[in-house]
């Protein structure tokens, strides 16, 4: 079970861990072949050692097998050419025939044969060449590709001493390196770049609304005791510093009724008729308008002696 569960895990990180797209390298060789161009055989070696890293060789004539050979790759396989003398010529044939070339390295090229422009795509190009034409046999290492993104290296060798020269493997090496090493980088990049992208990002408005209407469904509505006032009014009290008053209700001012001497006045009502009732405060406070009376009828003695004679009937001799 335990050596299971071990492959298992293996075969898991295997399949989860990131598969990175090989190289692809075309050596073209120059006029002759491998026969004439010992050095480059060392340079595709040493390539071949490499991780990751496709190498395959053609004569310069055969360069119509390496654009099938590179239109075969599968898709994100990064595509380095090396070619020496006519084989740097015919590089540009196999740009112009494919879909996309990471490097073109160009070591001398011929004046001895026709060069055509470049119309592919590529990413770079680097030239090594030497200008002096009566040191390459007449301008075999002496010609300049003619394309839009070209780096020229000015060099002194021989045409055949070209492929020894150190500073053209170094520029090689470098030129894979710079070329595998664009996945690793755009990886890292597009890693770098997503949680800065979260950061910024704003969150939905639906979330926002469903947070409000979750809180506003969650929170307990306040309803405010009677003796508390509505807000509306609190702001009002403290906009003004002080509670307002409710308005004075001023009833219209009774008017007296007209003061007659001799006019007849109702009776009170008695419990109990035997017993007299004390005093004349009652009868005119009784009444709605008794401080009206007070203040504007002054009570004489006629008019007590007509309030006896009908109140208490019995006693005239009194009121004589």
């Amino acid at each position: 079970m335990k050596k299971r569960s071990i492959a298992l895990a293996l075969c898991c990180s295997l399949v989860a861990s990131p598969v990175w797209a090989k190289t692809f390298v075309g050596v073209l060789y120059p006029l002759f072949g491998p026969m004439a161009a010992i050095g480059l055989v060392e340079l595709a070696g040493e390539l071949k050692a490499m991780p990751d890293v496709e190498v395959a060789t053609y004569l310069h004539q055969s360069w119509k097998a390496l654009v099938d050979d590179i239109n075969r790759q599968p898709k994100g396989t990064r595509i380095l050419i090396v070619g020496y003398s006519l084989g740097a010529n015919n590089a540009i044939l196999v740009a112009n025939n494919t879909g996309y070339i990471d490097s073109i390295v160009a070591l001398q090229p011929s004046m001895l044969t026709s060069q055509a422009s470049l119309t592919g795509k590529v990413g770079k190009i680097i030239e090594i060449y030497n200008p002096n034409p009566w040191m390459t046999f007449g301008g075999m290492g002496s010609q300049k590709l003619d394309a839009p993104n070209v780096e020229y290296v000015v060099n002194n060798d021989t045409h055949p001493g070209a492929q020894f020269n150190e500073q053209f493997r170094s520029i090689v090496r470098s030129e894979l390196a710079r070329v595998a090493a664009l996945d690793t980088v755009q990886t890292a990049q597009a890693k770098a770049f997503k949680p800065a992208q979260l950061v910024k990002q704003s969150p939905p408005k639906d979330a926002k609304s469903a947070a409000l209407a979750f809180a506003s469904a969650d929170s307990p509505k306040h309803e405010p005791a009677k003796h508390e006032q509505p807000k509306s009014a609190q702001t009002k009290i403290e906009s003004t510093g002080q509670q307002q008053k409710p308005p004075a209700v001023f009833a219209d001012a009774p008017k007296p009724p007209p003061v007659f001497a001799d006019a007849p006045k109702p009776a009170p009502v008695m419990a109990d008729a035997s017993k007299p009732r004390p005093v004349f405060a009652d009868a005119f406070l009784t009444s709605a308008n008794a401080g009206t009376l007070f203040v504007q009828r002054t009570l004489t003695i006629s008019d007590m002696k007509d309030y006896v004679k009908r109140t208490y009937p019995t006693s005239q001799d009194f009121a004589r």
